[in-house]
């Protein structure tokens, strides 16, 4: 589902425009996002949780001249789903 998507079923649900609907889940993801770059974690209730972790660096090998190349730590967000989320995902 994309995020369009994700707004034309709020908009539908909850009897608004679309354009005001795109525009709370805009809000909601800029308010993640602000929340994750703080060091934060996110969770939403029977969803899961959203936090910032720093992945190692690491040597890689280029495909093509088998060089090793080293890449730097990076930040990413890892997601831990709810209980409620992986029953709903089982049936």
């Amino acid at each position: 589902m994309t995020q369009s998507q994700f707004a034309k079923a709020i908009a539908k649900e909850f009897f608004l425009p679309q354009v005001d609907a795109a525009a709370i889940l805009d809000s909601i993801l800029a308010h993640m996002t602000d929340s994750l770059q703080k060091g934060e974690w996110v969770y939403f209730k029977d969803f899961g949780s959203f936090t910032k972790k720093t992945r190692p660096g690491r040597h890689v090998r280029h495909p093509k001249t088998g060089q090793l190349i080293w890449t730097p730590p990076r930040l990413d967000v890892d997601f831990n789903p709810a209980k409620g989320l992986l029953k709903a995902k089982r049936r």
